[in-house]
């Protein structure tokens, strides 16, 4: 990498790390100032303390690394080690999904579903994000969270310890249901992988670098969100409530699909006006 970076500023060397990102970032000043921060070990929002200050060494050769790694599209989570969602930060890697600001609706979602003292399981849960961040805004609830991948789950428990405390939240290693107890929740929610297997080779580079495991699905990205919901009835509670992250591709596939397992259904839009959240509600059977 170019000496421009030699005996300069702070400021002089996030605008020129800058410019090198942007082919690659919609978030290139962004981008540079979390690097920046990292490498010397503050919040990014004390760099304007710091603004003119020169870098020394020691710190200069860790900020070519952290940038050397971005320019090669590696997702900025991953370079600093976490990712902050719904306010709380979380501990990622490359066994986990990072958390994305769309799925923030989905814990808005389960909590105002959520009566008292629910029952809730995440299923899928990786870094996890959403079990994590329904308990830590709903104490009162119980939650459960299952993954299929051990070390995923790891990366989970971590999170849960670090926010929560140990224990507060029952993890399980499962794929879907399947180590689930003979039990009921009252809200059921997942992220599950979702992406059309087609079209993985067109997605952005920085997205290669997560788990496919955790973004693609079988049947045109439908085939474990098919599995959640023909399997679900016999863990949700009569009056429960099941939400589901979506691709915008799908919304009109689950509608079709959601009445033959009697359920109805609403589709809640992401910032982008997109499709992104369904939510599933028993349908009562009335009896004359």
């Amino acid at each position: 990498m170019s000496d421009v970076f030699y005996n300069n500023s702070i400021i002089q060397i996030i605008a020129f790390a800058s410019k090198r990102i942007e082919s690659i970032s919609a978030t290139p000043v962004l981008d540079a100032e979390i690097l920046m921060a990292h490498a010397l070990g503050i919040d990014r929002h004390k760099l304007v303390l710091y603004h003119n200050t020169l870098v020394d060494k020691k710190t200069l050769t860790k900020f070519k690394r952290l940038l050397s790694r971005r320019l090669k599209s590696e997702p900025i989570a991953y370079i600093v080690g976490y990712k902050e969602f719904y306010s709380l930060p979380l501990k990622v890697n490359r066994h986990v999904l990072i958390p994305r600001p769309e799925t923030e609706l989905l814990v808005d979602c389960a909590i105002y579903h959520a009566r008292q003292r629910a029952t809730i399981l995440d299923i899928g849960t990786g870094s996890g994000a959403i079990a994590i961040a329904i308990k830590y805004n709903r104490p009162d609830c119980s939650v459960w969270a299952t993954d299929i991948s051990k070390d995923a789950l790891k990366v989970a428990k971590h999170n849960a310890g670090t926010i929560l405390g140990k224990h507060l939240i029952k993890f399980l290693h499962s794929n879907l249901f399947e180590s689930i107890p003979p039990m009921t929740f009252d809200v059921i929610v997942s992220n599950p992988p979702y992406i059309n297997p087609n079209i993985y080779t067109q997605l952005q580079k920085d997205i290669h670098y997560e788990p496919k495991e955790a973004l693609l699905a079988p049947d045109n990205g439908f085939g474990i969100i098919k599995s959640l919901i023909e399997k679900a009835n016999n863990y949700l509670s009569d009056n429960g409530t099941i939400i589901i992250e979506i691709g915008e591709d799908l919304s009109s596939r689950i509608q079709n699909f959601a009445p033959l397992f009697n359920f109805s259904i609403s589709i809640l839009k992401d910032y982008s006006g997109l499709p992104r959240i369904a939510i599933f509600k028993k349908i009562k059977n009335i009896t004359i």
